[in-house]
């Protein structure tokens, strides 16, 4: 009786067992903590070798007190942009690059605006785009010049 007690009993747990799988977080999934409690869902490292002036001006804004953090807000980019070049004229020869990004909610007025290259901005653009795609809004990237 005691031997099919405990059989019957190895049978539940090994089904129960078979049901369960082990988890583990990797970096990349883990949420990260940034700027004290802030939760972010990315970290990007952004690369100034190969964006050189969009990656100093980012590091600059950053240096005189903008944020790092980034919260996607697509919705509301064109209108953040808007508000961020309002008082900028155009340069001929240069884009005016905004940190923060348009595409970010701490985006629009106040935003710090440098002119760079059009190749330096439209490409550090795309690379920032493609990083941050699959990220649905609201989530928030810290931004990391490396």
């Amino acid at each position: 009786m005691k031997i099919r007690t405990i059989m019957s009993n190895l049978a539940i747990i090994s089904v129960l067992l078979v049901g369960c799988k082990p988890t583990f977080e990797t970096s990349s999934q883990k949420v990260k903590e940034a700027n004290g409690s802030e939760r972010v869902e990315q970290v990007l490292e952004f690369p100034s070798a190969k964006y050189p002036e969009t990656g100093a001006h980012i590091k600059e804004a950053i240096e005189k007190g903008k944020t790092d953090i980034c919260t996607i807000d697509r919705k509301g980019a064109a209108d953040r942009r808007k508000q961020s070049l309002a008082n900028v004229p155009t340069k001929k020869g240069y884009d005016r690059d905004e940190y923060p990004m348009a595409l970010c909610q701490e985006g629009g007025v106040g935003a710090d605006i440098k002119y760079i290259k059009p190749s330096d901005n439209r490409g550090a653009g795309s690379y920032i785009g493609n990083k941050v795609e699959k990220l649905p809004d609201g989530a928030k990237v810290k931004i990391v010049v490396k």
